[in-house]
């Protein structure tokens, strides 16, 4: 159970900062063409990407409704694969634990899982490790040049936060009361009788070598160099403690190729845990360890109203603005995943969260080139769009204070028109914007194209499809997007969906490292 909430936890969540919200993609049609709609901008949807395409008058799209649902998640810094191989170790988070707590022995098993799973913390430490799940919709009306819209746009995030000090595994102290702590104690430090277990054995003490020697797991068990050697004076170097290690292993009925598989797997972390163990402070019990999943939401319900206008002193060009009330909720809990028993707590505890509302402006402009410039070829297009331009700020829970800064945001566009049945789009985000992910920005490219198969009035099936690169981040691989529908006696329903060409790791299996889904249905006309 613990592995798969830990999974589900990166999968749906990431914590947000002030002013942490990228570029949403809102509609299919924009969506089936990479992200590309700020030189294109027409129907109930120009409000959102560009308010100054409220004055274009296009025969089929003057005025209508339209009801967008967009879902996506985007995993960042390959963090499923850490995540899921912590998941592996949960059951023996517990035994280490339990004994911990009980003043009782562990294995070969119990260290190799802790040695692996605290390098696998220390690296989820990176920046840009994270996750978001982004969710926006909402109704989107159009009346000649005047736009009403209310939509949501809800982002859920985790960051991992690690605690690579508190990782000792001596005695806990609870409300002034020291008592258990692992004790060697008692354990046969010779070798045992059974000869297909010393494979194992001389792999452990190389790997106890390679953290350091007996005095560095003596400091992680006891808090001193020489702690192990007093609480059983057999164990006196790295062979005897593999030994004893071997030894508990095999009392808690641990077969030779369990043993040998903790064994390598200790082998193959020690070298990158070793500066961990190191660092860290002699004593610093592993109960008391802080490391957590900061889960955070933001969800903004902007009700905006639109208006754009054809301007006199620059032919083809038009401005349009939103005015904006926006009621943002922010949401902030944290879970101690070293700690709490069941990761199912980090689902169970209530969310600490705060709303409050702000105005805001937006800003577009579009500009139809052939209207100054007739003969230019394929209908050229340029559009311009700033979001959020006086940087709304609102209240944060009291467990974080302070308020949220909803930066500004910025995107160019450009758009051909080949022929009437075929369009083409570019955008690119004029802004670098901060994401749910600490560390991890975006500054999406996006290209794509449309092509209207039957191309009438009364009935169409569009076929889209696109590209999209985050610029912001080297690491970032492209990504594809795909979209039609149907549009039939001024009503339509569009679909589209993007999956990047990245994939990670989670349960063993490779997963895409973005998906997002998006549907529509209107009324144009």
């Amino acid at each position: 159970m613990k592995k798969s909430i830990l999974t589900l936890a990166f999968i749906v969540s990431c914590a947000c900062s002030a002013g942490a919200e990228q570029w949403q993609i809102l509609g299919t049609r924009p969506m089936g063409m990479g992200g590309a709609f700020v030189a294109v901008a027409q129907g109930p949807m120009a409000q959102y990407w560009n308010p100054g395409g409220l004055a274009m008058a296009f025969s089929d799209t003057v005025s209508g409704v339209e009801l967008p649902i967009t879902a996506g998640v985007e995993i960042t810094g390959d963090v499923m694969k850490n995540a899921s191989a912590i998941g592996d170790m949960a059951s023996k988070f517990t035994e280490i634990n339990a004994a911990q707590k009980n003043g009782s022995a562990t294995n070969a098993s119990q260290i190799s899982a802790f040695v692996k799973t605290i390098t696998l913390l220390d690296d989820m430490n990176d920046s840009g490790k994270g996750a978001m799940f982004e969710v926006a919709g909402g109704s989107n009306f159009k009346l000649s040049k005047v736009a009403v819209s209310v939509n949501n746009f809800t982002t859920i995030g985790l960051n991992p936060f690690v605690d690579v000090n508190n990782i000792g595994l001596g005695a806990v102290t609870v409300t002034g009361t020291t008592s258990g702590g692992i004790t060697m104690s008692g354990v046969t430090a010779t070798s045992t009788t059974d000869s297909g277990y010393n494979s194992a054995r001389d792999t452990i003490a190389t790997a106890i070598t390679k953290l350091g020697g007996l005095s560095a797991i003596s400091n992680l068990i006891c808090g001193t160099s020489t702690g192990i050697t007093v609480q059983n004076s057999d164990i006196t170097n790295e062979t005897t403690l593999a030994n004893a290690l071997v030894n508990q292993a095999i009392t808690n009925n641990l077969s030779v190729a369990q043993v040998t598989d903790a064994a390598n797997q200790l082998n193959t972390y020690a070298t990158d845990a070793k500066p961990i163990i190191e660092n860290a402070v002699a004593g610093n019990s592993y109960t008391n360890n802080q490391s957590n999943l900061t889960v955070d939401m933001v969800s903004f319900v902007e009700i905006a109203f639109g208006y754009g206008k054809f301007m006199k002193f620059l032919d083809g060009l038009s401005i349009g603005g939103n005015l904006k009330m926006i009621n943002g909720n922010i949401g902030h809990d944290k879970f101690k995943f070293m700690q709490q028993s069941d990761t199912e707590d980090a689902f169970k505890t209530d969310m600490d969260t705060k709303s409050s509302w702000a105005p805001a402006i937006d800003l577009g402009f579009l500009w139809n080139v052939n209207k100054k410039y007739p003969k230019l070829p394929m209908n050229p297009k340029v559009g311009f769009v700033i979001r959020n331009i006086n940087s709304p700020k609102f209240d944060q829970p009291d467990s974080v204070g302070g308020t949220y800064k909803l930066n500004r945001q910025a995107r160019l566009g450009f758009a051909l028109q080949p022929a009437k049945f075929w369009n083409l789009a570019l955008d690119i985000d004029a802004t670098k914007n901060k994401t749910a992910v600490n560390g991890f920005d975006s500054q999406q490219l996006a290209f794509g194209t449309e092509i209207n198969i039957i191309n009438r009035k009364y009935f169409n099936i569009p076929l889209r499809a696109g590209i999209c690169k985050n610029m912001a981040e080297e690491s970032s691989k492209m990504a594809y997007t795909l979209g039609t529908g149907v549009n039939a006696c001024y009503m339509h329903f569009d679909v589209a969906g993007a999956i990047s060409s990245d994939s990670t790791t989670m349960d063993d299996k490779e997963i895409h490292t973005k998906v997002l889904v998006s549907a529509v249905l209107g009324i144009l006309w």
